[in-house]
């Protein structure tokens, strides 16, 4: 017999056989013993529900701004709030290593030099400032022409309420007129469709109300910042940032006229046509708190 065959006894393989139908045997009774007749539950009643044909309707709102211009003027408040900060600030921090930053004699080291001293002894006394340092001859600088900070406002004043130049400092938002009165720019957002691509389709975009053909705009976020309900009518409302050019209305646009207003100024108006309830409702997307009593 060779060394790869293997040797098997003859009872070997009834053992086996009859130990394989012992174990199916087994297995059959322990499932058919482990089963237990349930009793079939009654089939559920079908829940009618009745649809309306017609769905409330819902429309998208969008509050499109142009976001300051210059930073804030402070107020006299704030500045002497800021002037004593400073002045605290210098009185407990340590010199300034003029070494690390300047060469030694340099024009910008002795510069900064004279104008420490110049700030100290306003601040706090020349007493407490010292001796004045000895910079030599310091040429001067070039003059820095200021411009006033409603320059480009005053130049674009003619266009009045559509000038983009209007409150530098203050954010302003586009109003339209539509049949005599200021509102928001609103579309009806049809089936199937999201809010924020009804804006881009009939507001904002190439083809929208607003001419978005000259018109760059940003729409912060896809989800709405405010609702306002009237009966089973929605109005949600959407934030986008103007980034370049200006409204053009469209020949097949609703609107008359359009303008650019500060919030102070939106309630104004709205109050002004009677839009009181409108404008209570939506004063808090502007920042506006309710009053105190």
């Amino acid at each position: 017999m060779s060394s790869g065959s293997r040797m098997v006894m003859p009872g070997a393989r009834s053992a086996v056989r009859v130990a394989r139908r012992f174990a199916s045997t087994e297995a059959a009774s322990s499932s058919s013993s482990s089963s237990i007749d349930l009793p079939t539950p009654p089939p559920r009643p079908r829940r009618t529900t009745s649809i309306s044909s017609s769905s409330p309707p819902i429309y998208a709102s969008l509050i499109l701004s142009r976001p300051p211009l210059l930073q804030h003027s402070p107020s006299e408040l704030e500045s002497t709030y800021h002037a004593s900060n400073l002045a605290l600030r210098n009185a407990i921090s340590n010199p300034t290593p003029t070494n690390f930053y300047f060469r030694a004699g340099s024009l910008p080291a002795r510069r900064f030099d004279l104008r420490t001293y110049e700030y100290e002894s306003a601040t706090f006394g020349k007493s407490i400032a010292g001796k004045a340092p000895d910079v030599g001859d310091i040429p001067g600088e070039p003059e820095v022409t200021v411009l006033p900070r409603d320059k480009w406002e005053k130049e674009d004043a003619a266009r009045k309420e559509k000038s983009l130049e209007r409150w530098p400092e203050e954010e302003i938002f586009c109003l339209v007129k539509e049949k005599g009165k200021w509102k928001f720019p609103t579309t009806r957002v049809q089936d199937q469709e999201v809010l924020h691509e009804a804006v881009d389709k009939r507001l904002t975009g190439v083809q929208g109300a607003l001419g978005g053909e000259g018109l760059d705009s940003w729409l912060v976020t896809k989800k709405p910042i405010g609702v306002v309900k009237n009966g089973e009518e929605r109005t949600f409302f959407l934030r986008s940032h103007v980034l370049a050019g200006e409204p053009k209305l469209s020949k097949s646009s609703p609107w008359s006229e359009w303008a650019w207003l500060s919030s102070a100024e939106v309630q104004a108006r709205l109050r002004k046509q009677g839009d009181d309830a409108f404008w209570e409702d939506i004063k808090g997307l502007f920042g506006v708190a309710d009053d105190v009593e």
